[in-house]
Parts: C-alpha cells; sequence; structure tokens
C-alpha cells in the first residue's frame, strides 16, 4: 500500500488530528475506515510504538487512546508469555527492520489493562512512502477469544474425566509417552500404580449411583492432593484409578508412594450423612523402555493378583519389577502374619531431651521385628507388609500396650510418645484400647503422647475425631509428626486438639548450611510457638545443628546426637551430645 503522506514528526498531534497529519487530504477515506472499523486497529510506527488506535481497539484492550497512543506495543504483551524478541525470525537483507512485536502473524495472547487475558488474530500492513520508503504499519487485532475457550474446553473435555475432574484414559496415554521419552534421557524409570477400589459395587448396590459418584470424586480428590507434583492421578474408569510417577528412583520409592496413598484412603468417607471406610488394592510396574501399553499391563497385572481370591488392601509388585529381595517380601508378608503370637516384636526406644541442658524428657517408641532367620528388622522392611496383609491395627495395639507397659517403670517424669496409624486411629474400639492399655500398665494418661501425620489430621473423617476427642479427654495428649512436609499443616493443626509438633528430619539436617530452610524451620518454630504448642525439633544429629536450634527458640530436640533406638533402657539418662 502507498499514500502520500508527509512523514510524522515527534510530538505531532493524536486523535483525528493526527490522522491528517499521517493521511493528508488524500486519506480521508482511509480516515474514515479506519476509525469505524470493528476490529481493533492501529497505526504504528515501525519501532513499534503506536501512534494513532481506533475505538474498536481501545474498547478490546480495555484502554483509552490517551493511554495507548505513544506506547509501546509491549504494553499489549502478555506477562506470562516468551518475550517475541526470542521468537522473531532473524531479519532478511532488503526488508524493512520491524519490530519484533509487529513480525508476530496469527494469533497471540494478550493482557487488558484489568489483567484478564485475550486471544487475538493478529495482522498488519506495511504502508509505504510514493517513493516506496516504508513509513507506517496498520496493524489489525481481532478478538478470537470466544474460539480459542471454546477448543480449549473441547480438548479439555476429551482428555478429562466428566466426574472427578482428573485426566482420563485417553489423557494418559499421550503423558505416559513423554514420560517414558524424558525417562529414557534422563535415565530413571516410570512408575505405575494401578489403583482398584474394594468392594465398591457394594456401595453402588446400598447407597446407588449418585452416592457412588460422590466417592470416586473424593477419592479422586485425595488422590489428586496426595501426590507429588511432578505425579498424575487418572481416572481410568468406574473404580479404576492409575498414578503416574516420574523421578521414581526404584521399587521401593513406589512402594512408599503406595503406601502414602493407602493410608490417605483409609480414613472413612462421608457420603449422604454416612460413613464409608474403603479399601483399595494396588498393581505396581517400574520401567523405561517398555511401551505405554505394555507397561500398564504390566500394572493392570499385578493389580489382577493383588485382587486374587477376594484379597482386599494389598499391593503386588509386577515380577519383571522385583528384585529377588522383592520376591522375598511374599514370604516376609507371611512370617508376619506369625510374629506377635511368637513374641517376635521388640520395642527400641529413642529419646527426648530439653535443648537446654539435655534433660531427659522421655521416649518414642519405635518397632523392631526380631526375624527368626533374617535377624533385627527395622520398620521399614516390614510395615508394607503389615499393610498389604491389614495386620497396621494389630502391630499398632501390640505397640501400644507394651510402651504403656514399659513407661510405667520409668521415672515419672518421663513420657511416652506412640506412632498412630490414621487406619488404627479410625477403628471401632479405638478410645477403649487406650484406656485398656493405661489402666492395665497403671500409666497416668498425661505420660501418654500418641502421633499421627498430617494426612491423618487433615483427612480426619467423624470416627478419628470421635476417638480423639475421647482420648485427649482423659489426659492423653496428640502430636503432629513430621511437621512442615505435607500441604496443609495449619489446617492439620486446626482439625484436631493438637498438643505438640515435631518438626521433620529432612530440614533439620540443612538447617544449618541452606539459608532457605534455616527461614523455613524459624517460621514452623514461631507458629508452633504462636499457637502454644509444644515443639520437637526431630533428626538432629551434631551440635552445630542442636545449637542453631537452641539459639532459635526451639525447646526439644530427638536425634542420634542425644541417642539412638535402643531397647528399653536400664537408666534414663541419655547418651550427651
Amino acid at each position: 500500500m502507498s499514500l502520500s503522506a508527509p512523514p510524522t514528526p515527534p510530538g505531532s498531534p493524536s486523535g483525528p488530528r493526527a490522522v491528517d497529519a499521517l493521511l493528508a487530504d488524500r486519506g480521508q477515506l482511509f480516515r474514515a475506515l479506519f476509525l469505524s472499523a470493528p476490529i481493533g486497529k492501529a497505526v504504528v510506527g515501525l519501532d513499534g510504538h503506536l501512534q494513532v488506535v481506533n475505538p474498536a481497539l481501545c474498547a478490546l484492550t480495555g484502554r483509552t487512546a490517551e493511554e495507548l497512543i505513544g506506547r509501546h506495543l509491549d504494553l499489549l504483551a502478555h506477562p506470562d508469555d516468551i518475550p517475541v524478541e526470542d521468537l522473531a525470525p532473524p531479519h532478511t537483507a532488503g526488508e524493512p527492520a520491524l519490530d519484533p512485536h509487529l513480525e508476530v502473524l496469527g494469533e497471540r495472547r494478550l493482557q487488558r489493562a484489568d489483567g484478564s487475558t485475550l486471544w487475538v488474530q493478529q495482522a498488519r500492513e506495511l504502508v509505504r512512502r510514493t517513493n516506496g520508503e516504508p513509513q507506517f504499519v496498520v496493524l489489525s487485532l481481532v478478538d478470537v477469544t470466544d474460539r480459542r475457550r471454546a477448543e480449549e474446553d473441547l480438548v479439555r473435555r476429551a482428555l478429562t474425566d466428566p466426574l472427578t475432574g482428573l485426566p482420563n484414559r485417553r489423557s494418559l496415554t499421550d503423558r505416559l509417552q513423554h514420560a517414558l521419552n524424558l525417562s529414557r534421557r534422563r535415565g530413571g524409570p516410570v512408575g505405575l500404580v494401578y489403583l482398584d477400589l474394594d468392594r465398591f459395587k457394594s456401595v453402588n448396590d446400598s447407597l446407588g449411583h449418585e452416592a457412588g459418584d460422590q466417592l470416586l470424586c473424593q477419592v479422586a480428590d485425595r488422590l489428586r492432593w496426595s501426590t507429588r507434583v511432578e505425579d498424575t492421578a487418572v481416572r481410568l474408569g468406574a473404580d479404576e484409578f492409575l498414578i503416574l510417577a516420574e523421578d521414581v528412583d526404584d521399587v521401593e520409592a513406589l512402594r512408599t508412594l503406595a503406601d502414602r496413598l493407602m493410608r490417605v484412603l483409609d480414613d472413612p468417607f462421608h457420603v449422604n450423612d454416612r460413613e464409608i471406610v474403603l479399601s483399595a488394592s494396588m498393581g505396581l510396574t517400574l520401567g523405561s523402555d517398555a511401551a505405554p501399553d505394555s507397561l500398564l499391563r504390566q500394572a493392570h497385572g499385578a493389580l489382577t493378583r493383588a485382587k486374587e481370591n477376594g484379597g482386599r488392601g494389598r499391593v503386588v509388585v509386577h515380577d519383571e519389577a522385583l528384585s529377588g529381595g522383592d520376591v522375598d517380601q511374599l514370604q516376609l508378608e507371611t512370617d508376619l502374619r506369625h510374629a506377635v503370637d511368637a513374641g517376635e516384636l521388640r520395642l527400641f526406644y529413642q529419646p527426648i531431651v530439653a535443648l537446654s541442658d539435655e534433660r531427659l524428657l522421655g521416649y518414642e517408641a519405635l518397632i523392631r521385628w526380631q526375624h527368626p532367620t533374617r535377624g533385627l528388622l527395622p520398620p521399614g522392611a516390614f510395615l508394607d507388609a503389615a499393610e498389604n496383609n491389614r495386620l497396621t491395627s494389630k502391630l499398632g495395639a501390640w505397640v501400644l500396650k507394651q510402651a504403656c507397659g514399659d513407661a510405667a517403670g520409668w521415672e515419672p517424669t518421663l513420657r511416652v510418645h506412640v506412632n498412630i496409624s490414621s487406619r488404627h486411629l479410625a477403628e471401632p474400639g479405638f478410645s477403649e484400647l487406650v484406656a485398656a492399655s493405661l489402666e492395665e500398665s497403671g500409666l497416668e494418661p498425661g505420660r501418654l503422647e500418641l502421633e499421627i501425620t498430617e494426612s491423618t489430621a487433615l483427612f480426619a473423617a467423624e470416627a478419628t475425631l470421635r476417638s480423639v476427642s475421647e482420648v485427649t479427654a482423659s489426659g492423653v495428649t496428640l502430636a503432629l509428626d513430621d511437621f512442615g512436609t505435607g500441604y496443609s499443616a495449619i489446617t492439620a493443626l486446626h482439625r484436631l486438639p493438637i498438643h505438640t509438633v515435631k518438626i521433620d528430619r529432612s530440614f533439620v539436617a540443612d538447617v544449618v548450611t541452606e539459608p532457605s530452610t534455616a527461614a523455613l524451620v524459624q517460621g514452623l518454630l514461631q507458629l508452633g510457638q504462636g499457637m502454644g504448642l509444644e515443639v520437637i525439633a526431630e533428626g538432629i544429629e551434631d551440635a552445630d545443628q542442636a545449637t542453631w536450634l537452641r539459639e532459635h527458640g526451639c525447646l526439644m530436640a530427638q536425634g542420634y546426637a542425644f541417642g539412638r533406638p535402643a531397647p528399653l533402657p536400664a537408666s534414663p539418662a541419655p547418651t550427651p551430645a
């Protein structure tokens, strides 16, 4: 396009007068069409500065002509997009040098004055003088926001389960292929947890499909919020879900994830004023070279074995993902069923001390298994087997009674901490078990503290809240373990009558060397103290950590610096740091 229009000098008038100056008398038609156009239009200098705008562009961007004229086009760019300077094609010799924002053709995302997003189709027309010299660009912006959102909604609907909002099976194929491609480059495997709810059909049959749908939505919410950012929870259909776990190191890391999911689902669900207790069976597999369909078949095959013979709440790993030690896990699960009756369980105790003078305050009870052929096993070696065989509550009852009996023989100032699983806490009769353990041992209720996890507190249902209320009413106190590692610690503090919080060892390990961790720990200390809670720092291994925590107001501590877990101590004095 060529027009006989003189160049626009700096500081020239704006609005209609600027149009006259730019287009002179030959541009009257252009002027009329420009200002009355139903789409956003602007006269833009080659350097990207707006010179004249029409009313449609003002309405489109939510800005007045005075706010736009003289400003650069980057005023309209969306702040979350890659700068157009990084995307602009290299300049072609012989072509006029245009600002990168003028090189963008097609759809792009912009931001209105109120911060909202709009999508436009951008086009341009270079206007030259009669001698062929580039003068300015007429920019056209057509609003395509509604179409774009409609297309995105169609894609979302195609890839999302309409009931739960989780990605669906169709979406899983692309995500799994992408994860496998990344795993080959990074050298780490991809894990799958194939999950099926046990006895879900009975919920539909007894309460109706609407109640079943509500239950599935609650399960989806728990899976969504209990997985890591890099994991993906998917609904495959009916009562089947799948967790795609990236960056897992080995089978044990995948087992840990499955164990966490099992605990999250242990707490009762509420549907139509009814409490529903669920369990889930899980099939696990791990791989990097397999095709997506093959990996899914492996996980489904493991799930099928988990549910064989009416099995519930079991976790099975695909054979090819198992090492020799993992295969032995199956025998371990069988042996564990007889461990309690055979008297093979032991309690070890780790000191809890006052940081000011290392005065002993109590002990945390930690279970061990004296296996007849494998020797002394730590809890990490057999608690998964307990979950798979639904033995968690049986082991928990043994630990509670044994710990109360042992603590009754200590100095009367010492307290005992006992870890309680969410499944055990929600079971009928738990408060009666605590009362019986205290009565049989003669231990004062104020000397017993029960430790629970953040997920237990967060998802506490009516049965859990009732048990906690009954237990704490007798004088027993409640501690929140691994404080700060979950996603809703503050919510957990408000849901239950927490007496003590324990700062996780993962924070304490870096408190001296990492300023960001130090700031986080200091915030946790201030939060606990501000809410009137006792705070215990776990995992202290050296004097530097102890000194830092003491100087920042932490009063109690636990860790190897003060004593490792050991059998029932003959003397209440811990080993000094």
